[in-house]
């Protein structure tokens, strides 16, 4: 379970990747900006529900919450800015309730300018974990 985890988390990674790929070859197409989102969205919630597998399956008390987790791998060492992460969790949550132009164009530029390394990072410490 955890590895099918971890592997959906680096696909999703790498397809969000090639999302914020294509939105730089069409900057002003709304279709692609959302699909980035809509890829930012599904990608940070198998970041956080691998990190809290990986985290139980390492021995750690039972974990429910997606802050909870961030907080309790940043302390462990396994992702390295804190804030960055719980800024994902913000605009997670803000996509996934309200949703205008103006936010949406907001939440891109953070995805493609401070989320995206990241994940680069958290996928290439499964791949080097198996």
């Amino acid at each position: 379970m955890l590895l099918m985890k971890c592997e959906n988390f680096c696909k999703a990674a790498a397809r969000l990747g090639e999302a914020l790929e294509e939105y730089a070859a069409l900057p002003g197409s709304t279709v692609v900006r959302d699909g980035v989102i809509q890829r930012f969205e599904f990608t940070f919630e198998l970041a956080w529900k691998s990190l809290k597998e990986y985290m139980e399956d390492q021995g750690a008390e039972k974990m429910q919450f997606p802050k909870q987790v961030l907080k309790k791998a940043y302390a462990a060492g396994l992702i390295s800015d804190e804030e960055v992460w719980l800024d994902m969790l913000a605009s997670r949550n803000v996509t996934s309730h309200i949703y205008d132009d103006a936010q949406a164009a907001r939440i891109l530029t953070a995805i493609r300018d401070r989320y995206r390394q990241p994940f680069d990072r958290l996928a290439d410490f499964y791949q080097e974990q198996s």
